[in-house]
């Protein structure tokens, strides 16, 4: 018997017998079940391994069994392996053994680069700079890599090395270098700064072990510069741990108030998270910025400063992620992270959205068990009356879009052109730190564009080449009819806009963002953006129209019967 085998079921088994012999006589049955069938997953191993026609891997064949019995759950109870509960285990620990380096996959070659190097860490401290392309990591190519293939190769325990090559702008030659790794703390908060008078502005990342620490500096940070409103940006921040957002809650929330509340499989098992502290930040405005891509725990914080009207929170609906996971680590090095809870803002909102409940198809549960959603679509009360819903995320109090990217703009992005035209521009001026300082920028990029045979064609263009495609091998097809697809061919290209032109402020404000990221890393791409991020405008008109934004939190006419 393969020992992968043995041992799983062993384990089971064992696992089984202690809980039947302390499991009340009403779960007795569950436990017996459970033993029968993996007796019958045992035998099915067994034949399988034994008369199939091929020779099976048993680590792959159990694994793959593993998650084919996980895939009838919800889409976060996951079997990981080494790989992805060492990347868990960090945000829990809040550190790691590496470099210090944030990393991307930036270009049209989809080239390994170096998006910022960490303040005061092995990389930054050897001049590891914005837009330096890692080639070479100990010797190997890094051509193809993923920024989880290049974590997995730059990680590792503190006071070992590891050899990197880059490729440097305006250096010819590639240049070595020579890393000692270290302990490497997380960086939740990735920008802090007054970014007008007396607007603050911290954009949390992530919900790691530090976050709550990290928002706490940041915020006496920006007090001591004269901070009077601030702007918390928690948009594309899929979460973390749950400690971590109640952490994080607690530096605006009063005292003794609830911040969230989890329930598992029993309502005995309902826990409440209140704030164990006196806040730093107790009558400063504050807008949340979130949006479809804000899920878990940064749900849980602004789901919490909205029902207790301590903040306005503006955007898009977020993501609709309510429910808790439970890392349970097992010898080999690998993890099951498995759904233990689903959590409630203060008001009572459940935030899961919907598919999750009615995919029936995928979710196996005991008939006298299924959810009939009591919770979903339900309107619920902030602290000071104001209507807010379940079920679906948290819906803003300002709802703001970003602007939607046209056909044209969505090929450029894709194709890299922005960031390859300003690496190579800035190896020619180095000195150049905006359109706005060289503005036959634009005329240089669209020759660019030319260079590289870009051409952008509409789906009506495209539709033309394709029937002339057709039409020219099939010999059924008159003269006549090519002739009108040459004509409306022609007519196309006569009628042709400059899309250039018509994209100059798309262009321009990409390239001040790549030019900004290139020399100043994640702080100056923000920064360059922030002119053109129509979410953050609104939240800094609302943050100066200080009626606008009581209104908004005291709108005691918003009850829950004048809906009705």
């Amino acid at each position: 018997m393969p020992r992968i085998k043995r041992t799983l079921i062993i384990l089971l088994c064992a696992y089984v017998m202690t809980a039947s012999a302390s499991a009340p006589p009403d779960e007795a049955d569950i436990y017996l079940q459970i033993k029968q069938n993996i007796g019958t997953f045992g035998a099915v191993y067994r034949e399988i391994n034994h008369r199939y026609v091929d020779n099976i891997d048993p680590e792959e064949f159990i694994k793959a069994g593993i998650e084919g019995m996980l895939g009838t759950l919800d889409p976060y109870t996951v079997f990981l392996d080494d790989e992805q509960a060492d990347d868990l285990h960090i945000m829990t620990a809040g550190k790691y053994g590496g470099v210090g380096i944030e990393i991307g996959i930036r270009g049209k070659d989809k080239v390994l680069t170096v998006i910022s190097p960490i303040e005061d860490t092995p990389a930054q401290r050897l001049g590891i700079r914005p837009g330096d392309k890692i080639i070479e990591i100990d010797g190997l190519s890094t051509a193809g890599f993923t920024t989880s293939d290049a974590a997995n190769h730059l990680r590792g325990e503190a006071g070992t090395t590891v050899e990197i090559k880059i490729d440097r702008i305006g250096v010819d030659e590639p240049i070595t270098f020579t890393l000692e790794r270290a302990v490497i703390k997380v960086k939740d908060v990735t920008f802090t700064g007054i970014i007008e008078e007396g607007v603050g502005y911290i954009k949390l990342a992530r919900f790691s072990r530090n976050a709550g620490s990290e928002v706490q500096k940041a915020i006496l940070e920006l007090k001591s510069e004269g901070m009077t409103g601030l702007i918390l940006d928690l948009r594309h921040n899929p979460g973390g741990l749950l400690p971590a957002a109640v952490e994080v809650a607690q530096n605006f929330i009063e005292k003794g108030e609830e911040i969230v509340s989890t329930q598992g499989r029993d309502a005995k098992d309902t826990r409440h998270y209140n704030s164990l502290r006196d806040p730093i930040c107790a009558d400063i405005p504050i807008i949340v910025l979130v949006d479809e891509g804000s899920a878990s725990a940064s749900e849980i914080v602004s789901g919490a400063l909205q029902d207790l009207d301590r903040a306005v929170v503006v955007g898009k609906t977020t993501f609709g992620k309510g429910l808790v996971q439970t890392l349970v680590d097992f010898r080999d090095g690998r993890s099951l992270k498995i759904t233990t809870a689903r959590y409630y803002t203060p008001s009572g909102r459940l935030i899961q959205k919907l598919d999750y409940f009615d995919d029936e198809d995928k979710i196996i549960l005991k008939p006298q068990e299924n959810l009939e959603n009591p919770n979903l679509e339900e309107r619920y009360l902030t602290k000071s009356g104001r209507l807010v819903y379940g079920g679906g995320g948290i819906m803003p109090d300002v709802e703001v879009s970003m602007p939607e990217l046209d056909n044209y703009e969505t090929e450029i992005i894709r194709g890299g052109f922005l960031y390859d035209f300003a690496v190579g521009y800035l190896e020619k001026h180095p000195d150049v730190h905006s359109v706005d300082e060289s503005p036959e920028i634009i005329t240089d990029f669209n020759e660019y564009l030319q260079e590289k045979d870009f051409r952008f064609q509409t789906d009506i263009e495209d539709a033309v080449e394709e029937l002339k495609a057709i039409a020219n091998e099939d010999t059924s097809v008159s003269e006549d009819i090519q002739a009108c697809l040459d004509q409306l061919e022609t007519a196309l290209e006569t009628e042709r806009p400059n899309y250039i032109n018509l994209h100059q402020d798309f262009i321009s404000d990409g390239l001040n963002r790549e030019i900004a990221g290139l020399q100043e890393g994640r702080a100056g791409r923000i920064l360059a953006s922030l002119d053109n991020d129509t979410q953050l405008q609104a939240a800094l008109k609302l943050l100066k129209d200080m009626e606008t934004y009581g209104h908004i939190l005291a709108n005691s006419e918003q009850t829950l019967g004048n809906a009705e």
